[in-house]
Protein backbone atom coordinates (compact mmCIF):
# COMPACT_ATOMS: atom_id res chain seq x y z
CA UNK A 1 0.00 0.00 0.00
CA UNK A 2 1.46 3.20 -0.99
CA UNK A 3 1.72 5.75 1.98
CA UNK A 4 2.66 8.38 -0.28
CA UNK A 5 4.11 9.65 -3.22
CA UNK A 6 6.06 13.32 -3.63
CA UNK A 7 8.22 14.92 -6.56
CA UNK A 8 11.69 16.33 -4.41
CA UNK A 9 12.67 19.95 -4.14
CA UNK A 10 16.04 21.24 -3.34
CA UNK A 11 15.00 21.83 0.38
CA UNK A 12 13.76 18.37 0.56
CA UNK A 13 17.25 17.23 -0.54
CA UNK A 14 19.23 19.74 2.05
CA UNK A 15 16.73 19.85 4.71
CA UNK A 16 14.06 17.87 5.59
CA UNK A 17 11.53 16.03 3.78
CA UNK A 18 8.27 17.41 4.18
CA UNK A 19 5.56 15.04 3.71
CA UNK A 20 2.38 16.07 1.27
CA UNK A 21 -0.96 16.76 2.68
CA UNK A 22 -2.47 13.68 1.34
CA UNK A 23 -0.12 11.29 3.00
CA UNK A 24 -1.57 8.09 4.75
CA UNK A 25 -0.93 8.75 8.46
CA UNK A 26 -2.98 5.42 9.54
CA UNK A 27 -0.16 4.11 7.86
CA UNK A 28 2.44 5.56 9.63
CA UNK A 29 3.63 4.15 13.30
CA UNK A 30 1.26 5.74 15.81
CA UNK A 31 3.19 8.81 17.73
CA UNK A 32 1.08 8.64 20.91
CA UNK A 33 1.64 12.02 22.25
CA UNK A 34 5.30 12.05 21.07
CA UNK A 35 6.39 14.79 18.80
CA UNK A 36 9.05 12.26 17.19
CA UNK A 37 9.36 8.48 15.97
CA UNK A 38 11.12 7.02 14.38
CA UNK A 39 10.82 4.35 11.05
CA UNK A 40 12.84 1.82 10.06
CA UNK A 41 12.84 2.14 5.88
CA UNK A 42 14.22 -0.31 3.58
CA UNK A 43 15.54 2.09 0.44
CA UNK A 44 15.30 -0.67 -2.64
CA UNK A 45 17.60 1.98 -4.70
CA UNK A 46 20.68 1.70 -2.30
CA UNK A 47 21.10 -2.15 -2.26
CA UNK A 48 17.93 -2.23 -0.11
CA UNK A 49 19.78 -0.29 2.97
CA UNK A 50 17.75 0.05 6.25
CA UNK A 51 17.90 3.65 7.80
CA UNK A 52 15.67 4.32 10.69
CA UNK A 53 14.65 7.46 9.63
CA UNK A 54 13.02 10.18 12.12
CA UNK A 55 9.46 11.76 11.58
CA UNK A 56 8.10 14.51 13.26
CA UNK A 57 5.01 16.28 13.59
CA UNK A 58 5.56 20.05 13.78
CA UNK A 59 2.33 22.40 13.80
CA UNK A 60 0.43 19.48 12.40
CA UNK A 61 3.03 18.90 9.60
CA UNK A 62 4.77 15.68 8.84
CA UNK A 63 8.79 15.72 7.72
CA UNK A 64 11.79 13.25 7.67
CA UNK A 65 14.43 14.67 9.39
CA UNK A 66 17.59 12.68 10.88
CA UNK A 67 18.49 9.68 8.62
CA UNK A 68 16.90 11.15 5.33
CA UNK A 69 19.47 13.82 4.82
CA UNK A 70 22.02 11.37 4.79
CA UNK A 71 20.01 8.32 3.11
CA UNK A 72 19.33 11.64 0.29
CA UNK A 73 23.39 12.50 -0.33
CA UNK A 74 24.03 8.70 -0.43
CA UNK A 75 21.91 7.85 -2.96
CA UNK A 76 22.58 10.90 -4.99
CA UNK A 77 18.85 12.02 -5.19
CA UNK A 78 17.97 15.45 -6.70
CA UNK A 79 14.88 17.71 -6.90
CA UNK A 80 12.82 16.35 -9.43
CA UNK A 81 13.20 12.72 -8.28
CA UNK A 82 10.13 11.21 -7.19
CA UNK A 83 9.57 8.68 -3.77
CA UNK A 84 7.43 6.89 -3.34
CA UNK A 85 6.49 5.30 0.52
CA UNK A 86 5.10 1.87 0.41
CA UNK A 87 3.88 -1.15 3.43
CA UNK A 88 4.06 -4.03 2.31
CA UNK A 89 3.06 -6.89 5.37
CA UNK A 90 6.22 -9.22 4.71
CA UNK A 91 8.58 -6.68 4.10
CA UNK A 92 7.82 -3.23 6.68
CA UNK A 93 8.39 0.30 4.90
CA UNK A 94 9.68 0.69 1.81
CA UNK A 95 11.02 3.50 0.11
CA UNK A 96 11.36 3.39 -3.80
CA UNK A 97 12.85 6.33 -6.30
CA UNK A 98 11.79 7.29 -9.90
CA UNK A 99 14.67 9.51 -10.96
CA UNK A 100 13.49 12.49 -13.22
CA UNK A 101 13.68 12.68 -16.98
CA UNK A 102 16.85 14.84 -17.56
CA UNK A 103 19.15 12.19 -15.17
CA UNK A 104 17.38 9.07 -17.14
Amino acid sequence: MAIFRKKLTSVDILKNLELPNDTRREALPPFQGAREIVIPIMFVEAEMTKVDVHCSCRSGRLEFRKGWIEIASRMNLNAGDVVTLHWEAQGGYKMRVRRSASRA
